[in-house]
């Protein structure tokens, strides 16, 4: 540790995800009298060890920091105040503890809580199952933060209309497909259009065009293979990615899917499509790639549409 942090006019810890500690400063050793304990819990009173396992755990997960968070330290001289903040970085979470001599307003809330919980610490075995009971809910509690972010994750990467993967999901796709390239790992990659899907809004309105849009996502999810992506990239554009896949293989789904289109029984207004198909040239970003797969789709679309064209 740096000697300035060492010596910092505040305390210093660092924890792990276990809670346990991993180093603290000489400011936070002389402030506790203590050495090295090897837990936070080690540092807490009973009452702010119930109050930190409480709200801590939660806080952190969801926001990646907690903010003025009032705890007693246990000291030679006797308990402690302190206001600590906390920010999780590279896997640890940094704390920095002022030593408070005034609780102020936010004590006298929390003065009856912690004699609730000093209490029921001292009680019997009844005493204790509550309180598991309590501890058990703060834990169901964070598997339903945990599900919420889950779910929020899988609506930011979810389009809306269409059911598919956004373009958010397809760019970290891709960023990790890129890595593996070097091992020799091929990368194709289709951009499909709607032909003339101007005129679909046009003439059967916006809500059909919305209809069409669903009724292709759900048909080039049904033709592509399993480990493949499709996206949808914006409009009436749409993305399939085909790992381990050449230029070859890209075009051959390419006639696939324009065939599939043009013969299938639509439930809608039956449409085409034109592709444009590029592999990955290792070096190259996200962009570019996708920039070269749509020139390859405008060739298509000036070769009369319904068709694949790449870079043969």
């Amino acid at each position: 540790m740096e000697q300035q942090l060492d010596r910092a006019p505040c305390g210093y810890l660092i924890l792990d995800h276990e809670l346990r500690i991993v180093e603290m400063n000489k400011t936070l050793r002389l402030m506790i009298s203590a050495q090295q304990p090897k837990h936070m819990h080690d540092l807490l009173t009973v009452a702010s060890r119930v109050y930190f396992q409480t709200y801590f755990t939660p806080s952190i997960k969801m926001h990646g920091t907690v903010n003025e968070m009032f705890l007693t330290l246990k000291s030679e001289t006797g308990p402690m105040p302190v206001l600590m903040n906390t920010i999780e970085q590279d896997g640890y979470y940094e704390c920095a503890l002022i030593q408070m001599s005034v609780r102020g307003e936010y004590e006298k809330e929390l003065l009856l809580a912690k004699r609730n919980a000093e209490k029921v610490n001292r009680e019997t075995v009844e005493a204790y199952e509550k309180l598991k009971a309590v501890m058990d809910e703060v834990e169901c509690k964070q598997q339903e933060l945990m599900d919420l972010n889950s779910k929020l994750q899988q609506l930011a990467t979810t389009d809306p209309l269409t059911g598919l993967k956004n373009r958010r999901y397809l760019t970290e796709q891709l960023e990790e497909l890129f890595l593996q390239v070097d091992n020799g790992r091929e990368v194709a990659l289709l951009i499909v259009d709607i032909d003339h899907f101007k005129q679909v809004n046009d003439i059967h309105g916006h809500q059909m065009g919305d209809a069409v849009l669903q009724e292709l996502a759900w048909r080039l999810e049904a033709e592509t293979g399993s480990a493949d992506i499709v996206a949808r990239l914006g409009g009436e554009e749409f993305v399939v990615v085909m790992p381990d896949a050449g230029l070859k293989k890209g075009l051959a789904m390419g006639n696939a899917l324009c065939k599939h289109m043009e013969t299938a029984d639509w439930v809608h207004v039956p449409v085409t499509v034109s592709i444009g198909a590029a592999v990955y040239v290792a070096g190259e970003g996200m962009d570019s790639l996708l920039s070269r797969a749509d020139e390859f789709l405008y060739k298509a679309k000036a070769n009369g549409r319904n068709c694949v064209i790449g870079d043969e």
